[in-house]
């Protein structure tokens, strides 16, 4: 532990606590020397021009696509607003001007073009004094290596994690959200980033991912060996090279949120009383079920299949690469179920390129599916395709009528015919539910239990809807509030339609990863729940710690105060010890 070295630390900023004691990999920002030819002749500005027009177009594709892969968790609906600003900043025709004219005035090429532009852009705000302003400027580096990398056509590596062989702590100047979002994070017990601040792109990934990490370690990155074992301590801050033994063996290695099991297997969540609740996970890529399986859950109740879109960095994934996503899931986590929801595109995610004045209720979800068959069928085609492989079930979001869900069956059987024409295998009962996201939804979910096997509930649509609040509206955000009594009514419904028409009935929005709402959930109803993977343990916990009858008093409280929107009582009591 001390080979001998003398004990130092390097002092940060907290992003997310925990501690964990390992081994260093440095990651990322492989210098790029300039290409050849920085400085060019007047015949070569065409082509230059051209170069930076593809760069820039690819640089917002891969912005759009990671913002679809995200969820609305209040944590990601930061990260959102950081990777809009960035594509605003982008589509900004005052900086591609600037582009341009670097390009045009001074003779240099796109790559030399782009470099100087974002750097003299960011020596001006780092040098604001406004901590806010200056801890900006990281927009720009993020938009310049992402632009300068698709100029050289080639991407930073990021699948190197997945051949570690122990947990590591990752180490990097910064790392960009893309970066996060794509390597393989199972082996990743901590970060650590020399940039960043408390309010930086950073902070709100570690957040996102449940990974301890200090950022704005300043020298740390230049200073660190590869390989060498340092002790993270993202409780305090800081870094301790050349630890003693002891201050390891007293601190240990923790993560509030870890995905590892101490020594025993997890057991299954039951509360106090005997209570089974069935525990599923949300996953964001077909590479995690490793993670699901460490976490020992009961399933996959949510698989955004919009993320594919990510991975591929293209809109029109096909057929044969969804195929093969999907069989990776159904045999990842065989023979435990998992709900592939089809596409769910439009308005604060993958946007459909049709501009709408109001998005949010517009094309999105199950209605641009319909109105896009031979796209739907490819869809439902590789869910199918995939089904002999696994417990494969088929989700459809933003479902507001019977006849999307008939419109959407009659395409199912096509898909099932032309399968079976070419002696294609597949789960010829394969069950199709829906989101329950849409007020019309809850109310009519009687009429739709007619032709559905199952329901899950989509939270962040759903209050977004109920309350008439844009949630990414700053102005009106306050009430974008689940503690509201119509909301908690309409989940109180909701339970209530699904037990009397005996659908089995899960819920994959945010708030099932709350752990302040999981006693509330617990007293309504639900018996399943579909939430992050980081919140597996966690959750296990509270429900073991807690009978229904403990559960059904809290609910009856919190609906009682809710009627007199008295939100801070409702805030104090569940901070309370009332359940000791």
């Amino acid at each position: 532990m001390n080979g001998g070295g003398k004990r130092s630390t390097y002092m940060g900023i907290v992003a997310f606590p925990g501690r964990f004691y390992g081994r260093c990999v440095k990651v990322g920002t492989k210098r790029r020397h300039l290409a050849h030819g920085a400085y060019i002749h007047e015949s070569q500005k065409p082509e230059e021009l051209k170069k930076l027009s593809n760069a820039l177009d690819s640089s917002k594709i891969e912005l759009k696509s990671i913002i679809t892969s995200l969820k609305t968790r209040e944590q990601d609906r930061e990260l959102k607003e950081i990777l809009e600003t960035q594509v605003t900043i982008t589509e900004d025709p005052g900086l591609q001007d600037s582009f341009r004219n670097r390009i045009k005035e001074y003779n240099e090429n796109a790559f030399l073009a782009v470099q100087n532009t974002i750097n003299e852009l960011t020596d001006k705000f780092t040098r604001l004094d406004n901590p806010f302003f200056r801890e900006r400027s990281d927009h720009f580096q993020d938009i310049s290596n992402r632009i300068l990398e698709n100029l050289l056509d080639k991407k930073e590596e990021v699948s190197f994690l997945a051949d570690q062989s122990e947990d590591v702590i990752l180490v990097a100047r910064q790392l960009t959200p893309s970066q996060m979002i794509l390597m393989d994070k199972s082996r990743i017990r901590g970060i650590a980033t020399d940039l960043g601040g408390k309010t930086g792109h950073m902070a709100i990934l570690a957040r996102n991912y449940g990974i301890p990490t200090i950022v704005g370690l300043k020298e740390f990155y230049r200073n660190i060996n590869d390989f060498e074992y340092v002790f993270l301590d993202a409780d305090t801050g800081q870094i301790v090279r050349n630890p003693t033994i002891e201050e390891v063996k007293y601190y240990g290695a923790s993560s509030p949120l870890s995905f590892e099991t101490k020594v025993i297997k997890p057991k299954k969540a039951v509360t106090k009383d005997g209570v089974k609740i069935r525990l599923k996970c949300n996953l964001e890529s077909d590479t995690d079920c490793d993670l699901a399986k460490k976490a020992d859950v009961d399933g996959v109740g949510l698989f955004r299949s919009e993320s594919l879109f990510l991975k591929y960095q293209d809109k029109n994934v096909s057929g044969e690469e969804q195929f093969l996503a999907y069989k990776r899931i159904a045999e990842g986590m065989d023979p435990n179920p998992v709900y592939i929801r089809t596409f769910d595109i439009g308005a604060d995610k993958f946007s459909t390129g049709e501009f709408e004045e109001n998005p949010f209720l517009g094309n999105r979800g199950i209605r641009y599916s319909l109105q896009n068959p031979d796209w739907f069928k490819e869809q439902l085609i590789a869910i199918l395709r995939a089904s002999a492989y696994g417990n494969l079930s088929i989700m459809l979001p933003m479902v507001t009528n019977l006849g999307e869900i008939k419109k959407t069956k009659e395409i199912l059987e096509e898909c099932k015919r032309e399968l079976t024409a070419k002696k294609e295998k597949f789960n010829k009962k394969i069950k199709l539910g829906v989101m329950v996201e849409t007020p019309s939804a809850v109310s009519s979910m009687d009429v739709l239990a007619r032709e559905v096997d199952f329901f899950s509930v989509g939270t962040n649509d759903l209050l977004q809807y109920l309350m008439a609040v844009d949630r990414n509206n700053v102005n009106v955000s306050s009430l974008y509030n689940p503690f509201h009594i119509s909301f908690l009514r309409a989940l109180v419904q909701i339970v209530e339609t699904a037990w009397k028409y005996e659908r089995p009935l899960s819920i994959c929005g945010e708030l099932a990863s709350d752990t302040n709402f999981t006693i509330l959930l617990l007293g309504m109803g639900f018996r399943e729940l579909s939430i992050s993977i980081p919140f597996v343990a966690p959750i296990r916990k509270i429900l073991a710690s807690v009978s229904l009858k403990q559960a059904n008093f809290l609910l009856k409280k919190i609906l009682e105060l809710s009627e007199n929107e008295d939100y801070e009582a409702i805030e104090a009591f569940l901070f309370s010890k009332h359940l000791e």
